[in-house]
């Protein structure tokens, strides 16, 4: 039987859309998809810049719950999914190949990806364990390979006010950039890099895309830690 994140999450998937609702959050975006697609967009700017270019790129979403991001990333690359909860996945698997992972454990052969990546997982996981995850995330990526984690910026105030009455992240801790840096110096990662996302609503970024020009600025309303795998 499942417990801890992985049992909270299967009861949590039958409203998981009905959970995420919040009047803040829905003047910034109608859904919650234009959020994971800019942290694509993102990821994917990373990859361009860290990778060389040539044949499709292997990524892994860890923690890819219902699979959006994987419906917005397989244009791009060969992307795979896999989560703690079987409920979350069934709708990721209309999306691309997905697998039921152990919290530690990815089911997957040392060096099997180019990439693997994690958006706002990490709140959810014991701040104990989080170097331990990312040597896991770091295995199944191949020497020279990018492991990317994304998480909400504390610094941004609406993004405080939204997680901390958001009934998903009940219990949960907003995570520091400067202390998801040093778990990656922990993990062995190399040239570690950061940047933040989610600047502009929905509507202003359909005229004016923004966000490649302002991931410096500590304001968006989430951020981004990226390495290198030795």
């Amino acid at each position: 039987m499942a417990t801890g994140p992985e049992r909270a999450f299967d009861d949590l998937a039958p409203d998981y859309d009905r959970l995420l609702d919040d009047p803040l959050r829905n003047r910034f975006a109608g859904d919650h998809a234009f959020f994971i697609h800019q942290k694509c967009r993102a990821l994917v700017r990373r990859l361009d810049a860290a990778l060389p270019p040539g044949s499709r790129r292997r990524i892994l979403d860890v923690g890819c719950g219902q699979g959006t991001a994987l419906g917005f990333l397989r244009s791009r690359c060969d992307v795979f999914g896999c989560d703690v909860s079987h409920p979350m996945l069934m709708p990721a698997s209309a999306e691309g190949p997905v697998v039921v992972q152990e919290p530690f454990d990815l089911p997957f052969r040392t060096g099997s990806f180019d990439a693997s990546f994690a958006f706002c997982v990490y709140h959810h996981i014991p701040r104990a364990d989080h170097v331990r995850h990312l040597r896991e995330m770091a295995r199944v990526v191949r020497p020279g390979g990018l492991v990317c984690i994304f998480e909400h910026n504390p610094l941004n105030p609406i993004t405080r006010r939204v997680f901390h009455r958001a009934p998903i992240d009940v219990g949960c801790e907003l995570i520091p950039r400067r202390q998801l840096r040093a778990v990656f110096a922990a993990a062995g990662l190399e040239r570690v890099q950061h940047g933040y996302v989610l600047f502009a609503p929905e509507p202003v970024d359909r005229v004016c895309h923004v966000e490649p020009y302002l991931e410096w600025l500590p304001l968006g309303g989430q951020y981004y830690v990226c390495g290198r795998r030795t």
